[in-house]
């Protein structure tokens, strides 16, 4: 890679089906990266509805699908002008929002551009949006780990173990499968032993319904403070899958 740098790692976050949250986190847990002093690229690959570039506020005009028709010119100089930035060590690249943009991409493409983000940051976190199709298995395949967002209700669940047996029976190594549930209530009557059974495979992380505070923070055009009860928990998420300490209690402010 260029400049010697060691090949940065790639962290997909795959739907099981449409409104797991997988975007929400992909976006957090991007952000938290950074935070740990990483350089980091949040890529959304969802070309038929990729949210990041909304959730982001991302100012350019550019798109992923830019880089992906113009993978023969994939340089520094070219890759700036599509990046947006707006957090310090985290550039984002936005799925396209006219619908003219829609053609799917093809695999070899997708597979070079995770390749040139590997050159360029410690971490790329990839959107690959909902379901198993093509576009979404190529980036999962070019990941290192994939992280896959479900909810406790009973349609996700069944989506989930038909996406992890496909996985599973076409090669896809179960340890780099990370099984997020999301959106648990509290008084939530699975147990994670339950959804080991009823999955297959062990949960990774799960993570509080929260609605009003990401209605809060989505209307004001920002993502989660740091702070809050969700927030403290996409930070927990992001140390493991970094594989940094886990975060101490509640620090307190030095003044």
């Amino acid at each position: 890679s260029e400049s010697g740098r060691p090949a940065g790692k790639i962290i997909a976050f795959l739907s099981a089906k449409g409104g797991c949250g997988a975007t929400t986190l992909a976006c957090h847990v991007a952000r938290e990266l950074s935070r740990l002093n990483q350089s980091v690229l949040l890529a959304d690959f969802d070309i038929n509805a990729g949210m990041v570039g909304f959730l982001m506020k991302s100012v350019s005009p550019y798109s992923i699908t830019d880089a992906l028709n113009n993978v023969h010119r994939l340089d520094a100089s070219y890759w700036k002008a599509l990046v947006s930035n707006g957090i310090p060590g985290l550039e984002v690249i936005s799925a396209p929002t006219a619908v003219a943009a829609k053609q799917q991409p093809k695999p070899e493409d997708i597979r070079q551009v995770l390749a040139f983000a590997r050159t360029r940051y410690q971490c790329t976190v990839a959107d690959a949006g909902r379901g198993i199709r093509e576009s979404t298995m190529t980036v999962i395949e070019s990941a290192d780990e994939t992280c896959l967002v479900t909810t406790p209700e009973i349609p996700a669940l069944h989506q989930t173990r038909q996406i992890i047996q496909r996985l599973l029976d076409g090669g896809y190594k179960q340890e780099r499968l990370r099984l997020i549930v999301n959106r648990v209530p509290k008084r939530s009557g699975t147990r994670p032993e339950e959804l080991r059974e009823i999955l297959g495979i062990p949960l990774f992380a799960s993570l509080p319904e929260a609605y009003t505070e990401l209605h809060e923070a989505y209307s004001q055009g920002q993502l989660l403070p740091p702070g809050s009860v969700l927030g403290e928990c996409m930070e927990r998420l992001a140390r493991k899958l970094a594989g940094a300490d886990p975060v101490k209690a509640k620090r307190r402010a030095l003044f």
